[in-house]
């Protein structure tokens, strides 16, 4: 869930092969008067600073982004090693429709941390955000810039970031609608915001991104909390208030069984990808990575190896052994379609019911794709009333409504599971 999405999720045109941790995105801003005085230091140190207030506003959002992803890097290879490097997209169209920074500010902050020694150009840009050529570079980022953020505050930008995007075009959407929903939902959570750290960053707000030009798939929230670690996320709080996670088990899955009618579970179960009976050899984690393998792809005749196949280490061979053996019993499988039914068309439906389940309850509950965070108290609370919304849902759209089954995580305790109902 953490993974920064760069192109549309059609596997049939062109894989998702992501190459680095961070991309560059403007996000945030300093949240005192001090850490502002502090970031146009900086600023002026790297030659960025004008006497145009708009101009400085655009690059102040930048470069406070650049630093807390840059420390971000640091504590990721501090966990697992490697090296400081972040993606930063050449491509003009990413920073148009993704922000009022503009290409413009981008290229010259670029130039100027690689000036100053901020960074150094690393990888050739191997991934497209919308041609087949590629305009992501990679940059090593010098060992001093995380130290750079130490004591600085951020908070989410509202005034230059935009509530919507499509990757399926190269400027600007405007769709007032679903802008107007989407800050309402910013509204709501600045009264009580995501907050992590010392140095209390607030968190608010996140744009929601689509995967075609009609804005009728995909449609999921992104915001700097979407590409945390989930470690770094329970330790956040809400209002003062310790947070947890309510995760549905396998909601595209799930949403799979509602829409076509099938459904493997004929009583409770608390994990969809749970073989619906034994089956020799074959364990959570390859059926796991198979089906979703298939409905990323839009088809249950998922032949060719994919990347979900390849973290589970499932080769060809077992790949065909596998499908041979499960596909005959998730049955919803078969109403895959490459443009009609997938995972950008069970996202638009995922979010949805998210989104209702927020605007009724009306509380601090922040969407996190198929998860909600909240506070812990109320994370029981929570996760039965999405319940009820799914199957409200369901029942509106004339589909077999299932209460799914999910799992609430909180820092330093044991996962909590509940199950789900095929009789609700």
């Amino acid at each position: 869930m953490n993974r920064t999405k760069l192109i549309s999720t059609k596997t049939e045109t062109m894989p998702f092969r992501p190459h680095f941790n961070e991309i560059v995105s403007p996000q945030i801003e300093p949240a005192t008067e001090n850490s502002e005085v502090a970031i146009d230091q900086l600023l002026a140190d790297l030659g960025c600073l004008g006497d145009r207030p708009t101009s400085n506003a655009k690059v102040r959002v930048l470069l406070s982004s650049f630093l807390m992803q840059a420390q971000r890097l640091a504590d990721r290879i501090e966990r697992k090693g490697g090296r400081m490097v972040i993606g930063w997209p050449h491509d003009e169209a990413y920073w148009r429709i993704r922000s009022r920074v503009g290409y413009k500010v981008a290229t010259n902050l670029r130039k100027a941390l690689i000036k100053h020694g901020w960074m150094q150009h690393e990888v050739d840009a191997e991934i497209n955000l919308y041609e087949s050529d590629g305009s992501c570079h990679g940059y090593l980022i010098a060992d001093f810039v995380p130290s750079k953020a130490q004591g600085l505050a951020f908070q989410s930008n509202e005034s230059l970031i935009y509530a919507t995007k499509s990757s399926a075009l190269k400027t600007k959407v405007v769709d007032r609608e679903i802008d107007k929903r989407t800050k309402t939902f910013w509204a709501l959570w600045r009264q009580a915001p995501l907050t992590y750290g010392d140095n209390q960053h607030q968190m608010w707000t996140a744009h929601r991104s689509f995967s075609d030009a009609t804005l009728t798939k995909g449609g999921r929230f992104y915001g700097p909390w979407t590409s945390m670690r989930k470690a770094e996320r329970l330790k956040c709080t809400i209002d003062g208030k310790p947070v947890a996670e309510v995760d549905v088990s396998g909601m595209f899955l799930t949403l799979l069984c509602s829409i076509s009618g099938h459904v493997p579970f004929t009583t409770r179960f608390k994990d969809p990808y749970q073989l619906p009976h034994h089956f020799k050899d074959i364990d959570r984690s390859e059926v796991k990575a198979v089906v979703n393998s298939a409905i990323g792809g839009g088809t249950s005749k998922q032949y060719q190896s994919t990347k979900m196949t390849k973290k589970a280490n499932i080769s060809q061979e077992r790949l065909t052994e596998i499908r041979s053996a499960i596909i005959p019993s998730y049955k919803c499988l078969q109403s895959l379609h490459k443009t009609e039914m997938y995972s950008e068309t069970l996202a638009m439906h995922e979010v949805e019911i998210m989104m209702r389940l927020v605007e009724r309850l009306q509380k601090p509950i922040f969407i996190l794709h198929d998860c909600l965070i909240c506070q812990q108290d109320d994370a029981l609370d929570v996760g039965k009333e999405l319940q009820k919304q799914y199957v409200s849902y369901c029942r509106e759209k004339g589909w077999t409504p299932i209460a799914p089954a999910f799992s609430i995580e909180r820092e330093g305790k044991e996962e909590y599971l509940v199950s789900g109902d095929v009789n609700p």
